[in-house]
């Protein structure tokens, strides 16, 4: 069974892939792999890792905190 949270998730996702990946290079503004490049340097085994570690992290934290944070408004 699908929550019904889940479209807004996929739909977000489709959004951010496709719509705002475009708005960000419109007004010149760095998407997250460029953000990741300049703070971390350039591409090595290392610094993937990292790059991994902080998106699995910020995922987590987005799944887990938008359900709760609807609960609480």
């Amino acid at each position: 069974m699908m929550k019904k949270y889940s479209v807004f998730y996929l739909f977000s996702i489709v959004i951010g892939l496709f719509i705002m990946k475009g708005i960000f290079e419109w007004l010149n503004i760095p998407t997250y792999d460029q953000l990741l490049e300049i703070v971390l340097g350039e591409p090595n085994t290392l610094n993937v890792v990292i790059a991994i570690t902080i998106t699995s992290v910020l995922i987590y934290l987005i799944i887990k905190g938008v359900p709760k944070l609807k609960k609480s408004i």
